[in-house]
């Protein structure tokens, strides 16, 4: 099974590009998670509050669902994404294989 649930906020702007017929939106999402060290949750010794870690994730939005996001969403704002997981590989200029990672979007909602 390969299911993605993320809920963060707009790391920048989204960016949107057209692709032949295919509209395509493209966004980072923040996401953060307790700081964890040798099974414990670590804490700012000075508030007391527990430190978080910070991950960024690619999202990619297909045609019409990215057209709200596009027009009506901008960084910091909030979002909920559900979809998929998609590894690519390609081969860049100089002859290198690159890979990456990328959620695709299936559904979107704006919180």
């Amino acid at each position: 099974m390969n299911n993605v649930n993320l809920v963060g906020r707009l790391a920048k702007d989204p960016i949107a590009r057209d692709h032949g017929d295919t509209r395509i939106t493209e966004l980072t999402l923040v996401t953060e998670r307790p700081r964890i060290r040798d099974g414990k949750v670590q804490k700012d010794p000075e508030t007391g509050y527990p430190l978080k870690d910070a991950e960024f994730h690619k999202v990619t939005i297909f045609n019409g669902m990215g057209t709200g996001v596009r027009n009506h969403k901008v960084k910091g704002d909030q979002l909920a994404v559900t979809g998929y997981i998609h590894y690519s590989r390609w081969t860049d200029n100089s002859g290198q294989t690159r890979y990456g990672c990328e959620i695709i979007a299936e559904n979107v909602e704006f919180l």
